[in-house]
């Protein structure tokens, strides 16, 4: 399992606790994880723990790039729910979080979109491999 953590800080606890579901990569720009997918395929799940606006930064550039990854925004600010709604989180939790709260969460998204972003992955594979040949061929 492939995991996208997007925080503007270190966020060592959570990280060890995602390190147990999957590999963990830390972005603290959204630019930078959407560039990830766009080069490695995409995550199985991207959860973005940023309050109130940067947050919603973050979420707004993975849903630019993909609308199908599974998607946990985490804030300290409730009022931020109905827009992660609007951009299609598919998880809005509210802070303090406990470690049970975020190992369920991301549990049930892996669980939930695991089958669509294994064939996405293989798409992406497919589409580097064909890129790959189409560059051999014009050599």
């Amino acid at each position: 399992m492939r995991i996208a953590l997007c925080s503007y800080s270190q966020k060592e606890k959570e990280t060890a606790l995602l390190m147990k579901l999957g590999k963990v990569d830390r972005f603290d720009n959204g630019v930078f994880c959407t560039y990830a997918m766009q080069r490695d395929g995409p995550y199985d799940a991207v959860v973005v723990m940023e309050d109130g606006a940067r947050g919603m930064n973050f979420c707004m550039s993975i849903r630019g790039y993909s609308r199908d990854v599974p998607l946990l925004w985490i804030s300290d600010q409730a009022e931020f729910e109905p827009q992660s709604r609007r951009m299609q989180a598919d998880t809005f939790l509210v802070k303090p979080v406990t470690e049970y709260q975020l190992r369920e969460a991301v549990s049930r998204l892996l669980q939930g979109k695991r089958g669509s972003n294994e064939s996405e992955r293989s798409l992406h594979e497919k589409e580097k491999h064909h890129a790959r040949e189409g560059l051999a061929a014009d050599s």
